[in-house]
């Protein structure tokens, strides 16, 4: 229940403006072919649009302290995902129904109502910003940016986001008398500059380090890398199955960080970690990566763990996907734990993309209860859940290519998986 909070908190905190503005009992002074539903709709989407465009900001921060009420970074990162998508809506909203007043009268000042050429100057503001969101939205929905350029890109969100404070504050606001909804905006302001100057500009600064070292670089077939990392000052302390940002040094390799999980730790704090080349960046791992390299790690993040599940569990890994599994079969090993019943499902197109299956082997051979089944979808197709026995009595651990979780899902439900049963990390946004 706790790791549903966050997002019911933040959905109501926006809901919450509803109420607020009606207890204003606004009046406008917006005249020209005054049509109250057209002005009073407009302002409540405004004022929604507004709350919800803050919260992106705090929820994009990667404040640790919140995983637990979204379970887990990825969860929350869907949230704001999802309000920022809502936000632009409700931001657009706004003012097409201040110009839909202009019908039938005036439809050529309909056409121009959106762009910033009105006489006001808090208004400019208000489309500029409005214009600015559009355009940084359609580099993340549509073209879709190469990721280093588009997290440039997505930084400005904040100068747009101040711009609609402005907006705001400048506008002779008939609810400006009342004081709940000026706090309620006040704080929405706050938070989300606080948040945006944080994550854009204090984060590198003020958010702890680890300083590692690449000590040995696998390349285990001809997409697939295996990195070991020696610590340069301080052990990690992590759950396994957590992941870390790693932002590699080296000529060649960008700068830019991305999560990995830790799939071993030794004694000595040697960790490993794997990486598949799909994108530009981990292409250039893949190439370019050698020992001798300094990787800067921020973390841990990540509530992907079947130590909260109960006694008989199934997980199903695909391609890197399987790194979490790895993670908590080492630790299986280390603890020799007789109390877990399960049944680990490795999903490949060929036994050649097995890179470590000798992990789950030596685990099946030290632990009687664990039991690991290769599926090749060459050879056995692709998984069908429905040959497990007993299936909706388990908890069931999902981690893989985004086109296997979406086929599973629906499948284990089908099955009578309870939801709660169903456990899975998911950073695919598209």
């Amino acid at each position: 229940m706790k790791n549903k909070l966050g997002s019911w908190i933040c959905w109501g905190a926006v809901f919450t403006v509803i109420p607020l503005w009606l207890i204003s009992f606004p009046e406008t002074t917006i005249r020209h072919n005054l049509k109250p539903f057209y002005v009073y709709g407009s302002q409540v989407a405004a004022l929604a649009g507004f709350a919800l465009f803050a919260l992106t900001f705090v929820l994009s921060a990667r404040f640790k302290w919140l995983e637990d009420y979204f379970g887990g970074l990825d969860k929350m990162y869907h949230v704001h995902h999802t309000m920022g998508k809502a936000a632009l809506l409700l931001l657009l909203i706004h003012p097409i129904m201040l110009a839909l007043r202009w019908i039938p009268e005036d439809t050529g000042r309909l056409l121009w109502y959106l762009f910033p050429v009105h006489r006001q100057f808090e208004i400019n503001i208000g489309s500029w910003a409005l214009w600015g969101l559009i355009l940084l939205m359609i580099f993340t929905l549509v073209i879709r940016l190469p990721y280093d350029k588009w997290k440039i890109s997505h930084k400005l969100m904040g100068i747009f986001f101040i711009l609609g404070v402005a907006h705001i504050y400048y506008l002779d606001l008939s609810f400006s008398s009342n004081p709940a909804l000026m706090i309620y905006l006040s704080a929405f302001s706050i938070a989300g500059i606080a948040a945006w100057v944080y994550k854009s500009i204090l984060f590198d600064f003020v958010v702890t380090k680890y300083r590692f070292q690449v000590v040995k670089v696998d390349r285990l077939n001809d997409k697939v890398i295996e990195i070991v990392l020696k610590p340069m000052d301080e052990v990690l302390s992590f759950i396994p199955g957590q992941f870390y940002f790693f932002s590699f040094r080296l000529s060649g390799i960008s700068r830019e960080s991305h999560p990995y999980t830790v799939c071993d730790m030794t004694k000595d704090g040697e960790i490993t970690i794997m990486v598949k080349s799909l994108g530009d960046y981990t292409k250039q791992l893949y190439s370019e990566l050698k020992t001798g390299a300094t990787a800067l790690l921020e973390g841990p993040y990540g509530r992907f763990d079947y130590r909260r599940g109960i006694r008989n569990q199934v997980w199903i890994g695909g391609g890197v996907g399987i790194a979490p599994f790895i993670s908590w079969a080492n630790d299986l090993k280390r603890k020799n734990r007789t109390d877990l019943n399960i049944n680990l499902y490795y999903c490949v197109n060929t036994e050649k993309e097995a890179t470590h299956l000798h992990i789950f082997k030596e685990l099946e051979i030290q632990m009687e209860s664990f039991r690991v089944n290769l599926i090749r979808a060459d050879v056995e197709g692709f998984f069908v859940p429905g040959d497990i026995h007993g299936i909706s009595d388990k908890d069931v651990y999902i981690c893989g290519p985004k086109e296997m979780r979406k086929s599973l899902l629906p499948e284990l439900t089908k099955l009578g998986v309870p939801k709660k049963s169903i456990h899975f990390e998911d950073f695919d946004f598209s």
